[in-house]
C-alpha cells in the first residue's frame, strides 16, 4: 500500500484544517441567494419552494438569474476542489510522485465535501442554503468527469421521463457511488486500494447527504404532489 490513513493524517492535518476552512467559506457563497438579491432585491428563500438553488431561481426569477446561479455554484466548487488538492499535496513534502498524486486526490475530495456542506449550511446566510446538487456536479466534473457524465445522463433521463428535477437529482446521487466504485476498481485500477475505497466512501457519503436533503421531495413524490418541471411556465428572465 502506498499510503496509510495514519501517515496521511499525521502529515496533513494542518493542510486539512486549512482546506476545511477555505472550502467551507467558498461553499457558503450561495449564488442562488446572492444573484437574486442583486437581480430582484429579494431573497430566493421567500419564493417558490423556498430552496436556495438553481431550480427555484429558474422557476421564480427566470432563466438569466438561474444561469448566473449555475455558473457561480460551479465555479466556487471548482475553486474549492483545486485549492484543497493543492494544499494537501504541498503537505506531502518529500513523498514520491505517486504518493503526492494520492494526497492531491484525497485533498480534492475532502474539499469538495466541505464545500457542499458550506453550500447547504452557509455561514453568510443564516446556515440556510441549498441542497448541494450543483456543488456536487462541479466537484465531480474535476474529480471524475467520466463517472459524472454517466450520473448526469441518469439525471437528464429521469427528468425527461418524470419532469421532476428532485427525482432526477436523487437518482443521479444514488448512482454516483456505484459508478465511482466501478470506475475506480475496474477502469482506473489503482495500485492503492485505499484510494479506490476512499473515493467510493466519499461519494457514498455525499449521495446520502443529497438524498437526505431531498427527503421532503421524496415524500411528495410518493404522495403524487411533487411539482413537475415545465420550462414554458417560467419567467423569460
Amino acid at each position: 500500500m502506498l499510503l496509510t490513513l495514519k501517515e496521511f493524517l499525521t502529515t496533513c492535518w494542518p493542510a486539512l484544517l486549512a482546506t476545511a476552512a477555505a472550502a467551507y467559506l467558498l461553499g457558503s457563497l450561495n449564488f442562488a441567494i446572492i444573484v437574486t438579491r442583486i437581480w430582484e432585491k429579494t431573497d430566493i428563500r421567500k419564493h417558490g419552494s423556498g430552496n436556495a438553488g438553481a431550480t427555484n431561481v429558474l422557476r421564480s426569477q427566470g432563466k438569466v438569474p438561474a444561469l448566473f446561479t449555475v455558473i457561480g455554484d460551479l465555479l466556487k466548487s471548482f475553486a474549492a476542489v483545486i485549492l484543497g488538492g493543492f494544499l494537501v499535496q504541498m503537505a506531502a513534502g518529500s513523498a514520491t510522485q505517486e504518493q503526492r498524486e494520492l494526497y492531491m486526490l484525497f485533498g480534492r475530495y475532502f474539499a469538495g465535501l466541505i464545500c457542499i456542506i458550506g453550500h447547504i449550511y452557509p455561514l453568510y446566510f443564516g446556515f440556510r442554503g441549498g441542497k448541494g446538487v450543483l456543488t456536487t456536479l462541479g466537484m465531480m466534473l474535476i474529480l471524475d468527469w467520466k463517472a459524472t457524465m454517466i450520473c448526469l445522463g441518469v439525471f437528464i433521463l429521469v427528468v425527461l421521463l418524470s419532469r421532476m428535477v428532485s427525482l432526477g437529482s436523487c437518482c443521479a446521487a444514488a448512482s454516483l457511488p456505484v459508478v465511482t466504485c466501478l470506475f475506480h476498481f475496474t477502469v482506473y485500477q489503482h495500485n492503492d486500494r485505499l484510494a479506490a475505497l476512499f473515493c467510493t466512501a466519499m461519494t457514498f457519503f455525499i449521495a446520502v447527504i443529497l438524498i437526505a436533503k431531498h427527503w421532503a421531495n421524496l415524500k411528495r413524490i410518493a404522495a403524487g404532489t411533487e411539482s413537475r418541471f415545465s420550462i414554458g411556465s417560467k419567467k423569460n428572465g
